[in-house]
């Protein structure tokens, strides 16, 4: 029998980063994604499960709990992505990107044999920056999607080529950039279809406290009522991860500063 051993801290990250985009109801030994993870981390499938059960506990945006005994290496894991999403995100990385790649670039000696170029795009600067911005969006948009079940807040739509996860305060909107887990936390989340996540963006759209739509005045009037296509009006709420009402206050600023 294998030797027991704790789980280390860059294990609990990539746990918690399959934690973040698995359904509550796929935390078993069977699921595809888990095994896998086993595989890299070198654990069986079902401790992973088990894991991610154990994380559940800690989740305070879902209704159900999970194994009531979470290590305090899975508390400072989780609090550590709150504050500062970088280990996760990086760990979410690894489970989905080749560290490296090879990139055959134009033979600028016809006639000569043509060397095959390496990349290393773990390294520093612009292309590691905007790789880091691309994945960080990759990840955003799998969390809100799982949490929404796949399908639109407003309207129901459940083909994800319309869904978009959208930022309730965007980066741009966004006075102190420097807080990178405002683009990640999936509190700052809404899975909209892609008319309704345009015009969230543009702010001619918002949700009061109720999460009952609000259109602003000067949409003309066509415009106005393809956006109240809508059963209710009102976001239907995700599994977990309710949309932050802080965040949603500054959208409204945003919405009523333009009237």
């Amino acid at each position: 029998m294998a030797e027991r051993r704790n789980w280390s801290q860059e294990e609990v990250r990539h746990a918690l980063a399959l934690y973040l985009r698995t359904d509550f109801g796929r935390f078993h030994s069977g699921n595809p994604d888990i095994i896998d993870l086993a595989t890299r981390i070198g654990r069986t499938p079902s401790a992973v499960a088990l894991k991610l059960s154990n994380l559940a506990a800690l989740d305070t945006s879902i209704p159900q709990k999970g194994m009531a005994n979470a290590s305090n290496m899975d508390r400072q894991v989780w609090a550590e992505f709150l504050n500062d999403p970088d280990g996760v995100l990086k760990a979410y990385e690894h489970q989905t990107m080749p560290p490296r790649a090879t990139v055959s670039q134009p033979n600028p000696f016809p006639g000569m044999a043509e060397p095959a170029v390496e990349f290393d795009f773990t390294g520093a600067g612009e292309r590691r920056v905007e790789t880091t911005q691309r994945i960080g969006q990759g990840f955003f948009r799998k969390i809100i999607l799982i949490s929404y079940r796949e399908r639109c807040a407003l309207t129901g739509i459940e083909d994800t080529r319309l869904l978009n996860a959208s930022h309730i305060v965007a980066w741009k909107d966004d006075p102190q950039n420097r807080i990178p887990q405002n683009r990640i936390n999936p509190s700052n989340g809404i899975c909209l279809n892609a008319l309704h996540d345009r015009a969230f963006d543009r702010h001619l759209i918002t949700f009061d406290e109720d999460y009952k739509m609000k259109i602003a005045n000067h949409v003309p009037r066509i415009a106005r009522r393809e956006l109240e296509r809508v059963e209710t009006g009102r976001l239907e709420l995700p599994s977990r991860f309710l949309p932050d009402q802080a965040f949603l206050e500054r959208h409204r600023r945003e919405f009523y500063g333009g009237e």
